[in-house]
């Protein structure tokens, strides 16, 4: 039970990192969005 815990509890804890991140500076989660389009279409390219 401890183990879930503490799952859930690090797991709560980077939920709430992102969303403060992405409240102070708005245009990170569009940067990372857009950037993650490319890395997906550069990997479809090599393959």
């Amino acid at each position: 039970m401890k183990v879930f815990g503490f799952t859930t509890g690090m797991a709560l804890g980077m939920a709430a990192a992102a969303a403060a991140v992405s409240m102070m500076y708005p245009d990170v989660p569009k940067r990372m969005k857009r950037d993650g389009k490319h890395v997906m279409n550069s990997m479809k390219k090599l393959i």
